[in-house]
Formats: C-alpha cells, structure tokens, sequence
C-alpha cells in the first residue's frame, strides 16, 4: 500500500516551508551588519537608490518581508525618508520575482548538491559565523528543492501519466475534485493566493506549489494568474501589520506597499492573456512560464506605481493622506 496522497503533500509542504525559512535565516545571518548598514544608508537616498537597495538586498536574502520589516523599523526610527522607502518597497517586489526562477526547476541532483555542499560549509565552518549561516541557507534551499521535487512527482501521479488535469475532466474523462474546481474560478484563485500568502508570511512558497501544480497540469497559465495576484496582494499581511504597531512613517509605508499590490492586481487582471502568452513565448516550460508571469507582473506594477513614489504631495493608491 501507497502512502495516501494528502500524507505525500503535507510532508512535502512541510519540507518545502522548513527549507525557505532555514535559507532566509541563514542568509540573513550571513548578510550580518552589513544588511542594517544598507537600510540605514537609505537616510540620505534618493528613489533610484531605493529602488535598486531594496532589489538587490531582497534578492540576496530571498525574502521580500525580511527587507520590509527592516525598512519599517527603519522609517519609525527617521533613518529612510518616504520617497527612498516607497522605491525600496517597488524593488523589494522586483527582488523577489528571483526566488520563483529558482524554484522553477528543482531537480533532485542540484537539491543534493546545494545540501550536501551547504552541509560540509556548515561544519567546517562552524566557528566562522558567516561561512556556518551560508552553508545552512545552502542547506535549506537545497531541502526545499527536494521538496518541490517530491511535491511534483506526488501531484504528477494524481494528474495521471501525462499530467492531463487541466479541463472540466481528468484523465480518462475522470471529474477534477471540488477543491480543484472550485480554484480553477478566477475569483477563487486569488482568494486562496491571498489566504495562503497571508498565512504562510510568504508569496514565494505558495508561488513555489503553484509552479508544481501547472506542471502537473491541474491547472492552465489563465487559471494560475490569479493565484499569483492573490499571493501578491496576502504577503502584505506582516508588514501591514507591522505599519500598525509602529505607527508614523513606518504605517505610510505599509499602506503604500498594500496600495501598490492591490493597484498592481486590479491593472494586471485585464492583461492576464498577454501576461500568459508572453510568458509562454519566454520559455516552453510550465514552471518557468509561472517565474516569467510573477517577474513581468511586478515589472508591470513598477511601472504603475513609480508616478507615486517620489511625489510627496500625491496621495498613496491606498487612499491614505499624504505624507506629511
């Protein structure tokens, strides 16, 4: 007897959601003072600065709520002024779009690899800091690979051999379960991309199944659209609630940064065929083409909000009052 389906995907989740936290834990202890030094030097920048701060040290950390976090308490002590910070939250989501790239293609040979290799580093380096926290973000970006490996194989085998369930019907004419049915609904797969995102504190792991679920066919790149706008719009939920407690400048920047995603679904939903073809057209893989919708969404919604960014006398597009 097999290990039942639902046993296979919650191990699997579960491997995937240790291995992302071990790697941004990681990276953010390798990063040191040097990532606090970056915010900090956010005081005196301009919104170009921001924008490319807030991309480069949210790619480096794999984590766009990690540099958020940072960024808020930042602005509640006065070291970033809100044009820098509003620029720094735009790259912050540029950022980010590199984590789905990398999940795109997990094979089990790189996974092994990246543990073993981030395994050794750890050890050897355990009483160098920096070397020991690098080798356990290599570590768990290696488990969340083989996660996501052993994730697509178990929605692969439900999907049937040719991983055909992307219609009314399964393989051999065989109904799609309710669950499935009901995300294939447009409106339903943005609210299960903004529960899950706000719950798990994290687009990219719910970007990261998502990949698996296209490439096992339970879902079309119109259907998995979405769910990506969804998860944009839920990974705001910590740093919303961060702005909340803070107060001030840090509250600004936290509804700026709920104003920019949701601005960003609401102009993206229109577009979705064209986000579909031309990320088809920029690469043949299912998983890939996800990677290629989240970048060129986010790249979209950069566009759209940049207007607001460095204009102080603008209202933010949450609706909030101007910065004072």
């Amino acid at each position: 007897m097999g290990t039942p389906f639902w046993i296979g995907v919650v191990l699997h989740l579960g491997g995937l959601a240790a291995g992302l936290t071990l790697m941004t834990w990681g990276l953010r202890q390798a990063a040191g003072h040097r990532l606090d030094d970056a915010v900090q030097r956010l005081q005196d920048a301009g919104p170009w600065q921001g924008l490319m701060a807030g991309l480069a040290v949210t790619a480096l950390l794999q984590s766009s709520s990690t540099f958020s976090l940072l960024l808020l308490a930042a602005a509640a002590a006065g070291w970033v002024r809100r044009p820098a910070g509003r620029a720094a939250l735009v790259g912050a989501n540029l950022g980010t779009t590199l984590t789905a790239h990398l999940t795109a293609a997990p094979h089990l040979g790189l996974a092994t690899l990246l543990a073993g290799g981030g395994l050794v580093a750890a050890v050897l380096g355990w009483r160098r800091p920096s070397l020991r926290a690098a080798g356990l973000a290599a570590l768990g970006l290696g488990a969340a690979l083989a996660a996501l490996d052993g994730l697509g194989r178990v929605l692969a085998t439900l999907a049937g051999p040719a991983g055909t369930a992307s219609g009314p019907a399964g393989p051999a004419g065989s109904l799609v379960p309710a669950w499935l049915a009901w995300v294939q609904q447009p409106w339903a797969g943005f609210a299960a991309g903004l529960v899950l995102s706000g719950v798990a504190l994290s687009s990219s792991a719910v970007l990261a199944v998502l990949q698996r679920a296209v490439s096992a066919g339970f879902l079309r790149m119109e259907q998995a659209l979405p769910v990506v706008y969804g998860a944009n719009v839920g990974t705001t939920s910590d740093v919303l609630l961060a702005g909340l407690l803070l107060r001030g400048s840090a509250l600004d920047l936290a509804l700026f940064h709920l104003g920019m995603n949701l601005l960003n679904a609401l102009a993206a939903v229109p577009l979705g065929p064209l986000l579909a073809a031309v990320a088809r057209g920029l690469s043949p893989d299912p998983a890939r083409q996800v990677a290629w919708a989240h970048t060129l969404f986010n790249v979209l919604g950069a566009v759209l909000i940049w207007p607001w960014v460095g204009d102080e006398k603008r209202r933010a597009p949450s609706g909030g009052p101007p910065p004072a």
